[in-house]
């Protein structure tokens, strides 16, 4: 019996993944602006019509790299913040998972593509306006977690205060960390900032 090997016409899936580590490479490398799908296109394997199709242009491409990029960011640095009731150990571990995201080593899929996104130029604004929501999210969830635990202290706990606090020592170490700070350095600095929760007036 012949088997009979049936031909569709359907395009095989774009891997979003590839095409956007294989991007951030060209984008960092030639700048957004100068960018074109067909540069795109050689370094993925993609078509160039398939990536028109898909993205229309550079610019809409790069948007989606960022969102799709900051978006995993920001789910891998909150995803041990339901695990710890414990206020000091969710945060310690949203500031490592920092550290780890953004210290440069030399694993061309982990760390290092996000020191390439950070660092690419950005006249849109894209990476500016995405990072804001980042740190916006980031605020809200410690927030939430310190003021369900703000029976714990006294009357002088400021939930909102130390949430933004917290925020901001995240986006020191993602910038010391693309510039290159040594992360024990940076754990130091994690640990360090820690000792302002670990210090409010708990109530016995």
């Amino acid at each position: 019996m012949q088997i009979e090997t049936v031909k569709t016409n359907r395009p095989t899936p774009i891997s979003l993944t590839k095409t956007f580590e294989a991007s951030i490479h060209e984008f960092s490398n030639f700048g957004v602006e100068a960018t074109s799908l067909g540069q795109i296109s050689t370094a993925t394997g993609v078509p160039t019509e398939r990536l028109s199709k898909t993205f229309h242009d550079t610019a809409n491409l790069f948007s989606n790299v960022v969102k799709w990029y900051l978006t995993r960011y920001e789910h891998q640095i909150l995803s041990g913040f339901a695990m710890h009731s414990n206020p000091v150990e969710a945060i310690r571990i949203a500031l490592y998972e920092c550290i780890e995201l953004f210290c440069e080593d030399d694993c061309p899929h982990g760390s290092l593509l996000s020191v390439e996104l950070m660092e690419i130029s950005d006249t849109d604004g894209v990476i500016a306006k995405e990072m804001a929501h980042l740190k916006e999210q980031v605020h809200g969830r410690i927030y939430q977690k310190l003021e369900n635990c703000k029976q714990r202290f006294t009357s002088g706990f400021r939930p909102n205060e130390l949430a933004e606090f917290y925020t901001e020592v995240m986006a020191i170490l993602i910038k010391q960390a693309c510039d290159g700070v040594d992360r024990t350095d940076l754990y130091n600095l994690a640990d360090a900032s820690l000792e302002r929760l670990e210090n409010q007036p708990v109530i016995h």
